[in-house]
């Protein structure tokens, strides 16, 4: 089948067989969508302590933040927008929350741009702000991934992800499965977030890593031919 595809007697597209070329008028505006960048958004902290109300925030860093940028952060109630940037502060278009307690200086908080398609500020977090697929035995190697720098083994069955690009603070979700080469020996086997009881290793979660964990259900830690894992925020 072939053909021409028209609007107001412009050509906007040629179909030939199962192959479609877009006409000479025709152009993909790139500059709707976010870039690589603009969906890992913009992280900063609260430089020094706010009020439950305060709709003027002071920040570590203003680089990179807009106008109209979504806002996520403690305290921050949904849908929160940047109204105006300063110097060292933005106004947001909510007051922080209001339980009595404050913002502390040192809080992480997010700005995305919400006039992008595929912006974590118009999909709420639904976006997979990493992933790994890694060799959980022998030598420890990464197999395919997006922002996880690098594995760590921490001893059998333990392993630590770096992440490529911090995440906004320590909130985040982790999913996470493993297997092992059927024809190797193996009872049921468990992973989980490595838990802070073992002074040997540090906490399980942090803005730059978090640790995984694997036991055998007959008790005992074991390495894996396979682990992946994927985080959300």
């Amino acid at each position: 089948m072939a053909g021409e595809i028209q609007l107001n007697n412009v050509s906007l597209a040629t179909e030939s067989g199962s192959a479609i070329t877009l006409g000479s008028a025709v152009s993909l505006n790139s500059a709707a969508y976010a870039s690589t960048s603009e969906v890992q958004g913009t992280h900063t902290e609260f430089s020094g302590s706010h009020s439950d109300t305060a709709t003027t925030i002071n920040l570590a860093s203003v680089s990179g933040i807009s106008s109209g940028d979504y806002v996520v952060g403690e305290g921050i109630a949904t849908g929160t927008t940047v109204s105006s940037v300063g110097a060292s502060s933005v106004v947001i278009s909510a007051g922080l929350d209001t339980d009595g307690v404050g913002i502390a200086g040192g809080e992480q908080i997010s700005f995305y741009k919400s006039n992008k398609a595929l912006s974590p500020g118009l999909v709420a977090g639904q976006l997979c702000r990493a992933w790994v697929n890694f060799n959980g035995r022998e030598t420890v190697a990464i197999r395919a991934a997006y922002n996880v720098s690098s594995i760590e083994d921490r001893g059998t069955g333990f392993y630590r992800i770096t992440f490529a690009n911090a995440m906004p603070d320590i909130n985040y979700c982790v999913q996470a499965t493993s297997g092992i080469n059927r024809n190797a020996s193996s009872s049921n086997r468990s992973i989980g977030l490595y838990g802070t009881g073992d002074t040997t290793y540090e906490s399980n979660m942090s803005t730059t890593d978090f640790s995984l964990s694997i036991m055998n259900s007959n008790a005992g830690d074991a390495d894996q031919d396979v682990v992946c894992a994927a985080v959300f925020r």
